[in-house]
């Protein structure tokens, strides 16, 4: 295991969280008529983000274990 570098599934992860927190902030603007829409879109994509971040990290995780056998 490698210390101080993120793996792809990390980044992943980040970034969906980083635009589902965006996605909550557009969505708390009453201003303007727009920002749930972009909100929304935001969402969907930080979702997906978040998602294919999971399922890498926890393939990555089951292929090899930490423990030596």
């Amino acid at each position: 295991m490698s210390w101080g570098a993120l793996s792809a599934g990390w980044y992943s992860v980040l970034t969906g969280s980083a635009l589902l927190y965006l996605a909550y902030l557009l969505g708390t603007v009453s201003g303007d008529s727009a920002a749930p829409f972009v909100a929304a879109g935001f969402a969907v994509v930080g979702v997906c983000q978040l998602a294919i971040g999971l399922r890498v990290e926890l393939r990555r995780k089951s292929a090899s274990p930490d423990e030596p056998s």
